[in-house]
């Protein structure tokens, strides 16, 4: 038995650097227990920029259900954190098992707060190379420096 309920993707082709999950009842700040959370929202981080990607709601039963678990683990199975208020030592275990990190933070922390921090975090040089890509002007830029195609 699913326990999913509803579950919005905003977008399938887009592909961000980052994948990050929160546990959240009002969508706006992280408020819940991994494991026994309403709904779970998913979103792309960019060191200058962050998406929506899905926000997953679930039916909110008592107790522990590896079913349960198991709906919540499948929506983020390819982000790179889950943060929460709470995660059980083996619930834990699983999430790092599929590759994703449970991160514990106050009730009431902001969403955007914490994907500010995790962009504040991102390595200079892997901005300073997007920048580069985007810029109309990188081929005029190569040539200033002596690049040579061969």
């Amino acid at each position: 038995m699913s326990h999913l309920q509803r579950h919005l993707r905003v977008s399938d082709e887009y592909q961000p650097s980052l994948k990050v999950a929160f546990a959240s009842g009002d969508m706006k700040t992280v408020d819940q227990h991994f494991g026994s959370c309403q709904s779970l929202v998913v979103y792309g981080v960019e060191p200058d920029s962050s998406e929506l990607l899905q926000v997953a709601e679930f039916q909110v039963q008592e107790g522990h259900s590896q079913a349960k678990l198991t709906s919540r683990i499948e929506v983020i199975g390819d982000c790179f954190a889950v943060f929460c208020v709470a995660v059980g030592e083996s619930v834990f275990r699983q999430l790092l098992a599929v590759g994703v990190r449970a991160i514990r933070v106050e009730g009431g922390t902001p969403i955007s707060g914490l994907i500010q921090q995790l962009q504040g975090q991102w390595p200079a040089q892997a901005v300073n190379r997007k920048q580069r890509a985007r810029s109309p002007d990188r081929f005029a830029e190569l040539d200033a420096t002596g690049w040579e195609d061969n």
